[in-house]
């Protein structure tokens, strides 16, 4: 398991890493992210956690994933914001991007323009909904572009 600086430890999944989709989610809310991570590798992805915006970027310039999820209050920004730039970036074009999160309405719908937004509290078979939606858009799950180096 991956979270924020990048140390890797056992996962726990079912299916061979090479084949596995591979999430990355970020929340700063330890329990939130564990939750997703957890949903993930139920799902048969591996799951790669970050607390913070920085440590994302930072992975996205080694691997691209087959889906991102992002909350959108994080000490070092707005992941919403995140997910709005992230759609301008050719490499990610064809990665889904969930942003997953507690804002007040209006925030939900300004972040709503740009990317999918599940509300928290949130029910388990929403996000796994969009786990299998991304796994048939990928076509069995690999990641896109790059690995991790």
């Amino acid at each position: 398991m991956t979270i924020g600086n990048g140390a890797e430890a056992s996962s726990g999944l079912m299916r061979d890493r090479a084949e596995a989709p591979v999430l990355f989610v970020v929340d700063d809310d330890l329990p939130t992210l564990e939750l997703l991570r957890d949903v993930a590798r139920a799902s048969g992805w591996h799951s790669v956690g970050f607390t913070r915006l920085a440590s994302l970027r930072a992975a996205l310039d080694r691997r691209l994933p087959t889906m991102l999820i992002v909350d959108d209050d994080l000490p070092d920004g707005r992941g919403g914001d995140l997910a709005r730039d992230l759609r301008s970036d050719p490499r990610l074009e064809g990665v889904p991007l969930l942003v997953c999160t507690a804002a007040p309405a209006t925030r939900l719908a300004e972040i709503g323009s740009w990317a999918p937004v599940v509300a928290k509290p949130f029910e388990l078979g929403e996000i796994e909904e969009f786990l299998a939606a991304a796994v048939r858009r990928n076509g069995g799950g690999h990641a896109y572009g790059g690995t991790a180096g």
